[in-house]
């Protein structure tokens, strides 16, 4: 079975001081997009009253590649006192649709945004990436468990039946406190989702701003996330009940569990080297 590491999200963001500063470089980065051939809708949303929020989204052909936020937070500590810092973030979603085209254009523009800041000397930080390991088999063929549970999250057990069918999700977390995950996990059908004929399967692991506000640009903290995890594919779907049958019929599984059920003969692994390349490339690029 062949399987690949793939980034589908990222999310940059810059901060400032000042909403001048953060005014002069949401006009650049618009300029700078529309030289670049592409169109830019901007759209309203209320907050509170009198107040509004704007959301500008980048596109062509009908297809959004990203999109830009602004907003303001409180930065600092009660001991050391706060101060009000203003941002602007840049998500770029679906960077891997197996859509060429548009996976080489929504790739290009994001390789195209950096290359604009790093040359002009705009430090951003992550604060969102969805890396994936998408699987040339089908979902039947592919299950995941966190060996590493956080005592502050509930997990699904691998037999439970989930409310989405093709999905399957590894935490319980409610979609409203979905943004206050520190990292989400799930398995999903690519090929329906994308109408390939062939196919695909993704197991995703999305790391939120939470993560990156404790671990920042750090691939060694991305590689203890997925080492949290057991990706495993299995030959038949008859192996597969096997395991979850036997994985079952312990209360607790530790690595030792694990090592005599040998789950490792099933599992899949990121391609580390893959992320470090890709994230380095976007904090060096230059025009």
């Amino acid at each position: 079975m062949n399987y690949t590491t793939q980034i589908d999200t990222i999310s940059i963001q810059i901060d400032y001081d000042t909403d001048k500063e953060q005014r002069d470089l949401l006009f650049s980065l618009i300029e700078y997009t529309r030289n670049l051939g592409l169109f830019i809708n901007t759209k309203d949303y209320s907050i509170y009253t009198n107040m509004i929020r704007k959301e500008h989204f980048i596109y062509t052909n009908n297809i959004t590649l990203a999109s830009i936020n602004t907003g303001i937070f409180r930065s600092g500590s009660s001991k050391d006192g706060y101060k009000m810092q203003y941002y602007i973030s840049i998500k770029f979603a679906g960077l891997k649709s197996y859509n060429e085209l548009f996976d080489q254009t929504s790739n290009g523009y994001l390789l195209q945004i950096c290359a604009f800041l790093n040359s002009k000397r705009i430090p951003f930080k992550l604060t969102e990436l969805d890396v994936c390991i998408d699987m040339a088999c089908s979902h039947e063929h592919v299950s995941a468990i966190c060996t590493r549970k956080s005592p502050k999250t509930n997990y699904y057990s691998l037999d439970e039946h989930q409310a989405y069918n093709g999905t399957t999700y590894i935490e319980k977390i409610p979609s409203c406190r979905f943004d206050q995950a520190v990292l989400r996990t799930y398995i999903y059908d690519k090929s329906t989702k994308e109408h390939l004929l062939y196919p695909l399967t993704r197991f995703e692991i999305k790391l939120q701003a939470k993560y990156f506000n404790k671990y920042s640009f750090d691939t060694t903290a991305i590689a203890k996330a997925f080492d949290r995890y057991y990706v495993m594919y299995f030959e038949t779907v008859a192996e597969k009940n096997a395991m979850i049958q036997a994985y079952n019929g312990y209360l607790h599984v530790r690595r030792r569990e694990i090592k005599k059920l040998g789950l490792d003969r099933y599992r899949v692994y990121p391609n580390l080297e893959y992320i470090n390349h890709f994230i380095n490339r976007l904090l060096t690029i230059k025009e």
